[in-house]
C-alpha cells in the first residue's frame, strides 16, 4: 500500500486543494481531495484485470466549483432534504438556507461540507491505507445549532474495499446526517447508461415523496412494486428515492451492483438505516467529466447511506438528532470484485 499527494488547484480565496492517491499492490487506487472530501477517481479491475475509473468527476478543480451535482463529496450537516428549510428542536425553530426548489433545504445548505477544506492525516498499514479528514462546523453555520467536530476516515485495502467512517460530536443538540455522494458506473464512468446494470437492495420499504422530493405519508412496502430489489434485477427506470434497509444497527451487506459487460461487482455494507438510490436523473451539466466525457442523465447511480429525508420534521422516522455526550459513528463500505 502506498499514498502520494499532489496539488490539484487553488480556490478563489487562494487556499490550496490537494489530491491524495491511495494505491494497493495490484494497481487499484482511489484519489480523494481535501476539498469536500471528494472521491475524484476510483480505479478497480474488470473480470480480465483491466482497470477503469468507476466514479464520475472532473479533471480540474473548476469542474467541482461550478457544477451542482455534489460529485463524490461528503454531504452534511444534513444530507438529503429538510422540508420548508426549517425544523423545531427542544422548543426552538431553526431556519436553513433554501436551495431546493422554492422552499426546501438540500445537502447542508449553501456551503455544506462538500465545500469545506478538510485537515488531512494519512496512514499506511501493511494491507490498508487511507486518510483521516477532520473539520469544524460552528454553532449557527448554515442555520444548524451546535459546534460540531467531524472526522471522516477513508480506508482502501488490498482487497479493493473502500471504507468510509463518519464520526461526529456536538456541544448542542443538532441534526446530523452524513453521507458520500459518489456516482458509480461499474462499466467505467464513461461506460454509458446504468439502466442495464443489476442491483440488489436489502430493503423492506421505500419512502414516497411529493414533487419537491419531500416525504409524504409513511413508508410503503416494496413487495410487488418497481421498488422491489430484493432479488437482483436491472435498474431499468429512473429513481431518486430513499429505501429503509432491513436494519439492526450492525455493519451488514445491504446492496450489490453488477455490470454484465465488465463483470465488475460492488457490494455495499453499512450500519446506517437507509439508502438513497439516485440514478443521476438530471446529470446534464455543461461542464464535461474527466477526459472530456459529456454529462448524461442515467449514466451513473448513487447509493447514499443515511437517515431518511426530512427526519427532523418527522417524529415517526428514526431520530437523527445528536446530543452532547453522544457519538455519531457510522460506516459504509464499497467492496469491489468480479464475476
Amino acid at each position: 500500500m502506498k499514498i502520494s499527494s499532489s496539488v490539484f488547484g487553488k480556490l478563489p480565496d487562494g487556499r490550496t486543494v490537494y489530491a491524495y492517491t491511495v494505491e494497493n499492490s495490484s494497481g487499484a487506487k482511489v484519489c480523494i481531495l481535501n476539498y469536500g472530501g471528494i472521491i475524484k477517481n476510483l480505479f478497480v479491475p474488470d473480470r480480465n484485470g483491466k482497470l477503469a475509473d468507476v466514479v464520475c468527476g472532473y479533471d480540474d478543480l473548476q469542474g467541482y466549483l461550478v457544477s451542482a451535482g455534489y460529485q463524490g463529496a461528503i454531504i452534511g450537516r444534513y444530507s438529503n432534504r429538510i422540508g420548508g428549510a426549517q425544523f423545531a428542536l427542544d422548543g426552538k425553530t431553526y431556519h436553513l438556507f433554501v436551495n431546493s426548489g422554492t422552499k426546501d433545504s438540500l445537502h447542508g445548505g449553501k456551503n455544506g461540507f462538500d465545500k469545506k477544506i478538510f485537515n488531512v492525516e494519512t496512514f499506511v498499514k501493511k494491507k490498508r491505507a487511507g486518510l483521516k479528514l477532520t473539520c469544524f462546523s460552528a454553532d449557527g453555520e448554515e442555520g444548524y445549532p451546535g459546534n460540531l467536530e467531524l472526522k471522516v476516515t477513508y480506508t482502501f485495502d488490498e482487497e479493493n474495499r473502500l471504507f468510509i467512517r463518519y464520526q461526529a460530536e456536538t456541544d448542542k443538540a443538532t441534526p446530523v446526517n452524513l453521507t458520500n455522494h459518489a456516482y458509480f458506473n461499474l462499466n467505467g464512468y464513461d461506460g454509458g447508461s446504468v439502466m442495464d446494470q443489476y442491483l440488489w437492495i436489502d430493503a423492506h420499504s421505500y419512502i414516497e415523496v411529493d414533487a419537491d422530493q419531500i416525504p409524504v405519508g409513511g413508508p410503503i412496502a416494496v413487495q410487488g412494486t418497481d421498488f422491489d430489489f430484493n432479488e437482483m434485477r436491472k435498474v431499468g427506470i429512473p429513481f431518486d428515492h430513499n429505501f429503509l434497509l432491513n436494519w439492526n444497527g450492525m455493519m451488514r451487506r445491504c446492496a450489490e451492483m453488477y455490470d454484465e459487460a465488465s463483470g465488475r461487482t460492488m457490494t455495499m455494507l453499512t450500519n446506517m438505516p437507509c439508502v438513497q438510490l439516485y440514478t443521476a436523473c438530471v446529470m446534464n451539466g455543461s461542464y464535461p467529466f474527466k477526459g472530456g466525457v459529456p454529462q448524461r442523465p442515467l449514466h451513473a447511480l448513487c447509493l447514499e447511506t443515511q437517515y431518511a429525508p426530512n427526519s427532523p420534521n418527522r417524529p415517526d422516522f428514526l431520530s437523527c438528532i445528536l446530543r452532547p455526550g453522544e457519538k455519531y459513528d457510522f460506516q459504509t463500505a464499497y467492496c469491489f470484485g468480479t464475476k
